[in-house]
């Protein structure tokens, strides 16, 4: 299987047409159509379901245009990280969860762009799960993310950021007038909690047993989402302070929930992992600024 023709069935499935296609490879239809033909008698199961006017991917063309895209993506890291140049160059991809450590990246990028402006920079806002692993595949360097963490199989810094739970409701509503929410406040309120097992399970420590009686009605991994239903009062959204970051909604307040627990913060990366010229000296522009 050629990385070549590889490259030439991920340009039909994004043109959904063999004939446009063709035209941007330029190569000829038949040249083209017969690769594809050969590339699924090499795998042995059709990647598109042709018509007279285009082509759809089938569930393996699917399957098979992810794995390209995650290829190439890491082919443009290696250019990239291999390129010989003075000037310290290049790309670093980062994963960043809803949290207070997405100031640290900003201070950090405005730090290393003053030095090495060269270096540019690919954000990837999701949650730990989804980038550790897209960091374990090689397409994400560095992740910021909340504790807990797998991290045995990572390096990692923890961070002296710490966040409190709490809940975002609108402001007008009864709880909104109380500086701190009692757990025992939201029993029988309908309430929008992350989807992160990990993390429900720390909610689960901070709250107490409360947690094990609360009305879940719905999860959410994107807060943006959660956000349209506290808008709605459809229900009360349990989330970090460092969460509200990603929102400016003059009509929804956060009020911190009473706990002694908070949540630590912590960057991650590939253990054993080799990394380029950019990444090595960003994480060593990270380190000495949570020393400092």
């Amino acid at each position: 299987m050629e990385l070549r023709v590889l490259k030439y069935f991920l340009t039909v499935a994004r043109e959904k047409s063999i004939t446009r296609a063709a035209e941007n490879l330029y190569i000829t239809q038949p040249t083209l159509s017969r690769q594809i033909a050969e590339l699924e008698k090499e795998l042995g199961t059709p990647l598109f379901v042709r018509n007279s006017r285009s082509v759809t991917l089938t569930d393996a063309g699917l399957l098979l245009k992810r794995r390209v895209e995650e290829m190439l993506a890491i082919e443009d890291k290696i250019n990239e990280e291999f390129v010989e140049n003075y000037e310290l160059s290049g790309t670093i991809s980062i994963g960043m969860a809803e949290s207070v450590s997405a100031n640290i990246v900003a201070d950090l990028i405005e730090i290393f762009r003053k030095k090495y402006p060269e270096v540019k920079y690919e954000l990837f806002t999701a949650t730990a799960d989804q980038i550790t692993e897209r960091i374990d595949k090689g397409l994400l360097d560095i992740g910021f993310m909340l504790e807990p963490v797998n991290i045995e199989k990572y390096d990692f810094i923890r961070l002296p950021e710490t966040e409190k739970l709490g809940i975002l409701m609108k402001s007008d509503d009864a709880l909104a007038q109380k500086q701190e929410i009692e757990p025992c406040d939201l029993l029988g309120r309908p309430l929008i909690v992350p989807v992160r097992r990990e993390l429900q399970q720390s909610v689960r420590s901070a709250i107490g047993s409360d947690y094990d009686k609360f009305n879940i009605i719905a999860t959410f991994n994107v807060v943006n989402n959660a956000i349209l239903l506290a808008e709605r009062r459809i229900g009360y959204v349990l989330l970090t302070n460092g969460a509200t970051l990603y929102h400016h909604n003059v009509s929804l307040v956060f009020r911190p929930i009473k706990s002694d627990s908070v949540i630590n913060c912590v960057a991650v990366w590939k253990k054993f992992q080799p990394a380029g010229r950019a990444v090595s000296q960003f994480l060593e522009e990270l380190k000495m600024l949570i020393r400092h």
